[in-house]
């Protein structure tokens, strides 16, 4: 009988890899999969995956509320369930999944827990009190996958678990998804938001602090009197929209500075075309997705040495890589970038991102964990 194996993430709809898997594990039968999502409501990815005969499991949770007592009652609900299904693996992925499913997989006698660190840096940056729960996930997990070389010296340095738990797994891209974009959408994107014979400079990220966004804000202040005809795109969502585009707004860079807010998932490939450089000016990154859309999508790149830039990217050669995200770095970086003949640095950073960021990789080596 296959080995089944459990997958638990929170406050997310769409998780890609979840959808990977899935289609892999169908062509290869290697586990019995079952999906639990713990979201505010029940995502639309969960009925996909009943409807390609897996289980998948809806628990509520709203993490813009207090969430104490939700922790409590997921717990219970996590707890109940593993022991009426009895996996023999669960794999977590944030913080608020892997506080109550790590404990109730322990209570549950699932020997084998395995926490994806994808969120490390958080705690650490922002609310430092909170890094005891940290530990205490560490504690409940008998793996720890450290998806960068930053989130492992994160780890090590402020939550000291136990090294013979660590595992280092970079996660993955849907190459497919961004080789199969569409041109008409493409040049739909462009009219409307009046691209066309515009120098695009693209980030995908959410609008919140350590995403870097008020810097580049600062840095296009400085640019633009020089390069009127660069339009800087960040496309995401989050609680500091407000903020940006009242700095966009005193700063008379509205025809220069796009926020998109919240789009389709199935729309970043496209808007990744629409880019002539991408940049990504984070204080700090578990991964990134980002960076290996990017190299997947034959972008430029422009970034902080953070995540999966850091790991397998050269300056100069496969990207720029910032020495910090200040804004006078930016500039430098920008105008050093629309100067140069790219070709090359693109196809090399193709190259990496097939070796180390397909999804058939990340599909690979999570199998042999699962299995081990």
């Amino acid at each position: 009988m296959s080995k089944h194996v459990i997958m638990v993430i929170a406050n997310s709809d769409n998780t890609s890899y979840f959808r990977w898997f899935a289609e892999l594990n169908k062509k290869e039968n290697a586990f019995n999969l079952s999906f639990v999502f713990i979201t505010a409501s029940k995502p639309h990815l969960a009925n996909e995956l009943n409807n390609i005969g897996y289980n998948s499991y809806w628990l509520y949770f709203d993490y813009t509320r207090k969430k104490h007592f939700q922790y409590i009652k997921v717990f219970f609900k996590l707890l109940i369930l593993f022991i009426k299904i009895k996996p023999q693996v669960v794999q977590t992925n944030l913080f608020d999944d892997s506080l109550p499913a790590l404990l109730a997989a322990r209570f549950a006698g699932i020997k084998k827990r395995i926490i994806t660190k994808q969120d490390t840096g958080y705690h650490i940056k922002y609310t430092p009190q909170y890094i005891k729960f940290d530990k205490l996930n560490n504690s409940n997990a008998t793996d720890i996958i450290c998806v960068s070389q930053e989130t492992k010296e994160l780890i090590l340095k402020y939550e000291k678990p136990d090294v013979k738990k660590l595992r280092f797994i970079h996660h993955g891209v849907n190459e497919d998804l961004f080789s199969a974009y569409n041109k008409q959408a493409v040049n739909e994107l462009k009219k409307k938001y009046n691209l066309q014979n515009k120098i695009v400079i693209g980030k995908v990220a959410r609008y919140v602090e350590s995403k870097g966004y008020k810097n580049l804000i600062e840095a296009a202040k400085e640019i633009i009197p020089d390069y009127s005809n660069i339009v800087i795109m960040g496309i995401g969502w989050g609680q500091q929209e407000t903020e940006l585009k009242n700095l966009i707004d005193k700063y008379n860079l509205n025809e220069n500075f796009i926020l998109t807010g919240k789009i389709n998932f199935n729309e970043i490939p496209n808007f990744y075309k629409c880019m002539d450089l991408y940049i990504h000016a984070a204080e700090y990154e578990p991964f990134g997705f980002v960076i290996a859309e990017a190299m997947f999508s034959k972008v430029p790149i422009i970034s902080t040495k953070v995540g999966a830039a850091r790991d397998i990217l050269t300056h100069k050669e496969s990207a720029f890589l910032l020495k910090s995200n200040e804004p006078q770095e930016i500039v430098n970086a920008i105008t050093y970038m629309l100067n140069i003949n790219k070709e090359e640095m693109v196809n090399i950073a193709y190259k990496l991102a097939k070796e180390h960021y397909s999804k058939n990789a990340m599909w690979t080596k999570y199998k042999e964990l699962f299995l081990s």
